[in-house]
């Protein structure tokens, strides 16, 4: 009974401490909630793509429940520090680290059962919200029920009295490695003035470098894939290093400028800085990578989002289409027509586009050479190009054009960056460019892994002959020519669906449903995955942004204790209220806004990047993606500006000594 009134006591009087690390854990508890009843609910099952759905709900709740053991040891070695004066304090007077360690476990014991439980009771109102908000954002239909899974809770509860038990586990060994002595000095153990690494400094400048010269000279959206995560370790290894190297410099650099440095204010601020930039150096460099991860995870998934019209423009040139053997371009158009008539829609632009199987070449300046089929070479797939050809006797009866080619000419359209050359050699035959093409009307404008090159050649023969030079050994596998039957519809957003959806099952029983593709399926399978994708963006989001606020509210508060003696030295010696405010306003300006700067910079050269990835998915409009970033940037400033101003009103109660 004494140890259980005891930690009672202690939660009490450390409520500062205690207070955001339980209201942290709860808020952990609510998210791994939120994201297991919505992984598990039987209604997913019942989704269209349920497979894509599942994935993506799975793939968050394994990125939360690591970030939550991550998150949890992290703040739990801020509370523990603050923790150790006290700690020593009952050490002398007489109470052993057996003792110690029984306090330490019913502490952890309130703390768990209370976090536990108060995360489960609001996880379960939290998720019904979140369901209504999901349901919302992806249009899922009335299949998509909410039912609380027990089995579920179940392991979250599992999941937290493991990760409590982990930090009991840790803090115990922290106690025995110390002496009385050392835990009774606790967060006065200063520090002794740091050199400046100028090898680190270099080595994060070049880290940094090398992932923002990745970022800005990506091409391929493929490379984009392979690069994304080395860039990512790059920057985050090379934030840490320059936070840790540059900003002992920088105090340094202001140290030695005696017009500046001698003055109260900076006086006081930069010496405060400069004996514990070790742990600040980390803290920041935190801070920084967390806000970048929320920018650019709420640019990309806010981008999808509202940019769903034009993936689907992109990916959907006509309303509906499907490539057909050569002998089904009539059956399939009057069945589009006969079908359009039953849901009272019409149709127009009903036509049909011939073009060559399509064959994957490698570039060499201005010389194709196909792609061997055996290839697994990654370099090689990442500089290939999708190449079709037609006659221009097809592309003017699509395109309207007067186009006259000879037979040692060609027309050529690129869809990634215009085609820049006034020859092109295909195997071993050469023709001249006359003319590259802006745009095609009849072909998707989404970029895929690959370039697609669509060249018109004079006649078939110049076509076959072409695409023997380029396959001698196997040319018969792409001689022949794919028809895609295409149509645009108009009438009832409703109708055209329903519409779209008979159209797929009645070419599925004609086995033809391979290259199906109707923008009204597609807006519905979209909404779904850019709505559930947006969703995930905002929880993790918000997870990231709590990790930030939390690590500036104990850097606030370790910092405030240690400077709470000498502010009141300063004070006691003759230094006013107003120059205290100064020098505390100097301290955290310099410390919390470099972070949030280096962090826009980090997403501004990332951007790039995004914009390949983003392709992969369709959207391609890199305006509202910049608009999209700048919006989160101008938000997420405004909220790191209310946590700044709220943490430091913590720093101030605790070393601003009162007036007499």
């Amino acid at each position: 009974m004494f140890y259980s009134k005891l930690a009672l006591t202690n939660l009490k009087n450390n409520k500062k401490a205690y207070a955001p690390f339980i209201l942290s854990m709860i808020f952990l508890v609510d998210v791994n909630v939120i994201m297991q009843i919505l992984l598990n609910n039987d209604g997913m099952n019942t989704l269209p793509g349920a497979d894509s759905a599942k994935s993506l709900f799975g793939f968050g709740s394994i990125v939360i429940m690591i970030f939550t053991v991550i998150f949890s040891l992290y703040t739990n070695s801020f509370l523990l520090k603050q923790r150790k004066k006290e700690l020593g304090l009952y050490n002398i007077l007489g109470m052993g680290k057996r003792e110690l360690g029984k306090i330490l476990f019913i502490e952890s014991i309130m703390v768990s059962l209370f976090s536990i439980v108060m995360g489960i009771f609001t996880g379960i109102i939290f998720s019904k919200l979140s369901f209504l908000i999901l349901k919302k954002m992806t249009g899922f239909g009335d299949g998509f029920t909410y039912s609380l899974n027990i089995m579920s809770l179940g392991y979250i509860i599992l999941f937290f009295v493991g990760i409590f038990l982990l930090l009991y586990v840790i803090n115990m060994i922290q106690l025995k490695l110390v002496n009385p002595l050392e835990l009774l000095k606790g967060t006065q153990t200063g520090e002794k003035e740091p050199k400046v690494k100028w090898l680190t400094g270099i080595l994060g400048i070049i880290c940094i470098g090398a992932g923002y010269y990745m970022s800005v000279t990506i091409e391929s959206p493929l490379k984009a894939i392979s690069l994304f995560f080395i860039a990512i370790l790059l920057v985050i290894f090379g934030t840490y290093a320059l936070f840790m190297a540059s900003s002992i410099m920088i105090l340094k650099l202001l140290k030695r400028r005696k017009s500046y440095y001698y003055q109260p204010t900076h006086f006081i601020a930069i010496s405060n800085m400069m004996y514990r930039m070790k742990q600040n150096a980390v803290g920041l460099a935190s801070i920084s990578i967390l806000s970048t991860m929320v920018l650019v995870t709420l640019s990309t998934t806010g981008s999808l989002f509202f940019g769903m019209d034009n993936v689907i423009k992109n990916r959907n040139p006509y309303d509906i289409s499907l490539i057909v053997p050569q002998d089904k371009v009539k059956e399939v158009e009057t069945l589009f027509k006969t079908e359009a008539k039953k849901y009272d829609l019409s149709l127009k632009e009903v036509d049909h586009a011939n073009l060559s199987d399509g064959l994957m070449v490698i570039k060499d300046k201005n010389h194709y050479n196909l792609l061997s089929k055996e290839t697994k070479n990654l370099n090689d797939f990442s500089k290939s190009e999708s190449l079709n050809f037609m006659t221009q006797d097809e592309y003017n009866r699509l395109e309207k054009a007067g186009l006259k080619l000879k037979d040692d000419e060609i027309a050529l359209y690129s869809m990634n960056g215009k085609f820049e050359g006034e020859l092109a050699s295909f195997g071993d035959k050469d023709f001249k460019v006359k003319k590259v093409i802006d745009s095609i009307t009849f072909i998707p404008t989404i970029s895929g892994i690959s370039n697609m090159l669509f060249v018109v050649v004079a006649n078939p023969k110049v076509m076959e002959e072409t695409i023997k030079a380029l396959a001698p050994n196997d040319y018969a596998d792409y001689l022949e020519i794919e028809p895609t039957v295409y149509a645009n519809v108009t009438g009832e957003n409703a109708n055209e669906l329903t519409y779209a959806k008979a159209m797929k099952n009645q070419l599925k029983e004609m086995g033809l449903t391979n290259s199906f593709s109707s923008a009204a399926i597609d807006r519905e399978e979209l909404q779904a995955f850019t709505g559930g994708f947006l969703f995930l963006g905002m929880i993790l989001g918000l997870s990231f942004t709590l990790a930030t606020g939390l690590i500036i509210y104990y850097k606030q508060i370790s910092e405030g204790m240690q400077d709470e003696h000498r502010y009141d030295i300063m004070q006691k010696v003759g230094m006013s209220h107003q120059e205290v405010k100064q020098s505390i306003r100097g301290q955290i300006i310099m410390v919390f806004f470099f972070p949030i700067l280096l962090a826009t910079l980090h997403l501004a050269f990332a951007f790039p990047l995004m914009s390949n990835l983003l392709m992969l998915f369709g959207l391609s409009d890199k305006k509202l993606f910049m608009i999209i970033c700048v919006i989160m940037v101008g938000i997420f400033l405004l909220i790191y500006l209310v946590m700044y101003a709220q943490t430091s009103k913590v720093y101030y109660r605790l070393v601003e000594r009162k007036a007499i």
